[in-house]
Order: structure tokens, then sequence, then C-alpha cells
């Protein structure tokens, strides 16, 4: 390479070249599947406010999910310390490209949403917008690396930046009323003034990063430990392997999903104090939040299959392969640890549910009706099986160590959904779109309920699961499916093949207490 910067922007790519496709499909997967949905319900006029707010949603969903992409592309700056290279241009180089790249694929998104779905969403203003809040983020985390200040810091400044970005819009604090279609000088000069800014804080972290020193703290953090650390105590001896394992388990990974639960239901809360006030957002707010649990969980599943020596290496090391217990016996424990995991999760929003539902009442602001329309006594234990369902089938495929297979499946997904749409779109007309659409729920269900007898089958082949474990699963599925039937029978507000897909759910469910101990020992016996 003729030069450090040519050559980080080479190892960008060539680093993150699967991660980056990877980003810009999970940022387009969710938009794409909303917009199809509303197209086969008959479609919304792009001027709709409903329309509106789903794309101002959706614009920052994709500069999160597609920003994550680029800084796992490009990795900390600490790995660039000891090149002879000055503080600014790390930096400068850092930002020019993260820039370039989230503007890009917002304009190449929003182009492409555009033209399939006969939208008029606006481009350069998002975009713009995109690059501007990439790199505040990128500096407030270098700002702020290693210090308990990282995640106030990151909602402090996204919160600013959204409400920003929101009364581009219409009111700061209002429903949206237009789209942003003209980009004016002073937003412009605001965009320009939130780069410079983060370039300036970001020199100002990474030098010091690079020279050693730690971030000035109040000490609240070191004076929480004093008041709660208790001294050491030994107790009794563990029992079994067994036992010590999930104990281990759980000290390193069990709290992942309560606590980003817990942090997701404040951050949400004070953003309503802050900002809303109104009873009725506020219970939407907690309602769509037990939604958000399985996207929660599909983060933990990552967290919670991880055998491996690091976060980018899945295969399990010797030093986990050699414990005295059995394969069946590690992954058992891998999932109780998940199940207490999702079900503390579940508890947390639930009490939140219930101790918001009292103040409400209290103070008599309980919003007519409460539960805002569509929702029905299933979707509380619909969030709790879904989390579950989605933690336990992701940590299952991360338990099988094999990376490549991991994306390969990932991009598989995110490129059928976008062939999908496209051949939707281009070669059917709506009657046939809607039926492929059932078509592809019916197989989806069927392939679901298959998958699982497949891995049932080969697990007992293999003494890996017991016929009575095989028969609570197989009992469990049929119990779900009936109460799915039976909502069917007296509410068929959907066609059949909608809750065909759904059966095949309840039995993706159960699938892992098969899945994983397959996948465990295809790990530890590569």
């Amino acid at each position: 390479m003729r030069s450090i910067p040519l050559a980080m922007t080479w190892e960008t790519f060539q680093r993150g070249r699967w991660g980056l496709l990877l980003g810009a499909l999970g940022a387009n997967a969710l938009p794409m599947m909303l917009l199809a949905a509303l197209r086969h319900e008959g479609g919304v006029e792009p001027a709709d406010p409903s329309l509106i707010v789903m794309q101002v949603t959706l614009v920052q969903i994709n500069m999160f999910a597609f920003g994550a992409a680029i800084f796992s592309a490009q990795g900390a700056p600490s790995r660039l310390y000891a090149y002879p290279i000055r503080t600014e241009a790390i930096v400068a180089w850092h930002m020019l490209l993260a820039m370039a790249l989230i503007a890009l694929e917002v304009v190449v998104s929003t182009t492409v949403l555009n033209l399939l779905f006969d939208q008029e969403w606006p481009l350069w203003g998002p975009a713009l917008f995109s690059a501007a809040a990439l790199v505040a983020i990128l500096a407030v985390c270098w700002l702020t690396d290693k210090a308990a200040w990282l995640p106030w810091s990151i909602g402090l400044v996204g919160a600013v930046l959204g409400l920003w970005f929101k009364s581009r819009y219409g009111p700061m604090f209002s429903q949206p009323t237009h789209v942003w279609s003209a980009i004016t000088p002073s937003e412009v000069a605001t965009l320009l003034a939130v780069v410079g800014l983060s370039y300036w804080v970001a020199i100002i972290g990474v030098g010091r990063s690079r020279c050693g020193e730690q971030l000035g703290s109040l000490g609240i953090v070191a004076w929480l430990g004093r008041a709660f650390d208790q001294e050491m105590e030994v107790g009794p001896p563990f029992l079994s392997p067994a036992q010590a394992q999930f104990w281990f388990e759980w000290r390193k990974k069990g709290w992942a999903m309560p606590g980003s639960t817990l942090f997701c239901l404040i951050l949400m809360l004070c953003v309503w104090l802050l900002f809303v006030r109104n009873p009725k957002d506020v219970v939407e707010m907690l309602v769509v939040s037990g939604g958000v649990l399985s996207i929660l969980g599909l983060i933990s599943g990552l967290i919670m299959g991880n055998t491996g020596p690091s976060d980018s290496n899945l295969e399990m090391g010797s030093f986990l392969g050699t414990r005295p217990m059995t394969s069946v016996d590690l992954s058992r424990t891998i999932l109780k640890v998940a199940a207490g995991s999702v079900l503390i999760a579940w508890l947390i929003w639930g009490v939140a549910f219930l101790i918001l539902s009292g103040i409400l009442l209290a103070t008599q602001s309980m919003p007519q009706p409460f539960f805002p329309s569509g929702v029905q006594w299933w979707y509380v234990p619909a969030t709790l099986l879904g989390s579950w369902t989605v933690l336990a089938l992701v940590a299952s495929a991360s338990l099988a160590g094999r990376m490549t297979w991991l994306w390969k499946i990932y991009f598989g997904l995110f490129g059928f959904v976008i062939v999908f749409v496209l051949f939707s779109k281009f070669a059917l007309s709506p009657a046939a779109q809607s039926q492929l659409f059932y078509g592809v729920m019916a197989v989806g269900g069927i392939a679901f309920v298959l998958g699982t007898v497949w891995a049932y089958a080969k697990a007992l082949r293999r003494s890996l699961i017991g016929r009575p474990a095989a028969c609570v699963a197989a009992s469990l599925w049929a119990v779900l499916s009936m109460v799915v039937m039976l909502e069917w029978v007296r509410h068929p507000v959907e066609q059949f093949p909608v809750y065909l897909f759904v059966i095949g759910l309840m039995a993706a469910a159960v699938a892992p207490l098969a899945a994983a101990p397959l996948a465990l020992t295809w790990n530890r016996n590569r």
C-alpha cells in the first residue's frame, strides 16, 4: 500500500466485506417486509401520516443497523496506535470512510424502496443526517471508552439527534406532518457543525486513549462497588460439573437480556417523561417494547451460543472442550441459562406494565381503550414465547461454531426476502401476490415442523435426547397448536396458511431441546 489511509480503507473492505453486506441486507429487510405487507393489504398513500412515522423510524433503524456493521468492519482505533500516523489522521479517515459508506447505503436503500413500492421518501436529507449522526456516536464512543459514561452519553446524543431529525418532519413533540423534501442552508450548517464538533471530540477521546489516560469520573460506580461489595465467602462445593458450569454461564451471560430490557425500559420512560407525557403513548410504548424483547433475544442468542474464545470466533476451545461433562449436559446448561434470562427479562417487562397500569388507574389517567387496536390476550404470552424461540434458535445455531455456515444462513434469509419482494412486485398480479404470500407462509410452517422432526430424530438416534423428553416436547407442541387452532376457529381473521405458519413457529420453540446438543456436539468434536 502507498499510504496508511489507503491501507485502512482496504482493510475495512477486506475484513468487513461480509459484515457490510449483511448489515445492508439486515437494514433493508424490515422496511421491505413492512412495505410488502402494506401493499398486500391494499397499500397506503405516500402522504399518509402513519407512513411518514414509519419512514422516520426506519431511517434511524437503518442507520443503527448499517452503522454497527461499519463500526465492526473498521475495528477500534486502538489497533493503529503503534503505527506512524497522527491521531488526527486516524480519526479523520475513520470518520470520512464511515460517512461515505452510510450516506451511500441510505441513498441506494431509499432509491430502491421508492422504485419498488412507489414511495416518495426523500434521499439527501436522511443520508446527510445519517452520516453526521454516525460520526457523532463514534466520537462519543471513543471519548467515553471503558468508562461508565458510555451508555448514558450515547443515549443523550442519540436522543438529541433523533429529536432534531424528527423536527424536520413537523413539530418536534407531535406527529409528523410532512416529509423532509428540501434541505435548507441552516440544516446543512447544523450537520456540518455536528461533524466538526464530533471530529474535535473524537480527537480528544482517541488522544486520551492513545496516551493511556483515564476519563474523569464522579466516583459513583466506585462508591456503589464499595457499598454493595461483600466479603468473599467460600460456600459449599458444587455438587456436579453441570452445577458449576451453570454458575459460570449465568455470571458470564445470564444478565445480558434482563439488563438490556431494563435499560431499554428506563430509556423509553425517560423519553416519555421529558418529551411526551401522554398516557396513551406510554401504553403504546410498553406494548411495542414487548415485541422488542424478540430483538433483544436475537442479540442475546449470539451471546448465549458463543462457546469460543472471542466474539469473532465461535469454535469451542480446548479449555471448555475438556470440561468433565458431556455435550448433552453442557447444552442443557446453556439452554437453562437462556430460559432463565428470557423469563427474567419478560417478568421485568410485565412488572413495568403492571406498575404503569396501577399508576394510571390511581391517577385516573387510564386511556380508553387501554390496549391499542389489534392487541389481544395472546400478545402477552406471545412475547415470552417469541423471545424464547428467537434466542434459543440463534443460540443453537451459534453453538455449532461455524461462522461461515452461520453467515450463509443469514445471507440466505435476507436474500430470500429481497428476491420474494422483487418477484412479487414485478412479475405477479395482486391476486397472485396474495396466493404467493400464503403459499410461502404455508411452506415456512411446514418447513419448521419438518426441521424440528429431523432434529429430534437425529438427536434420538445419537442418544443426545431421551424419549421421555421428546414425548414432553411433542405434547407441548400439540397443546400450543391446539390453542392456535381454537383461536382460528373462534376468530378467523386471517387465512389458514398464516395459522399454519404460527403452528410451525410453535414447533421451532421446542426444536432447541434437540438442536442445541446436536450443534454443540458438532462444534466440540470438529
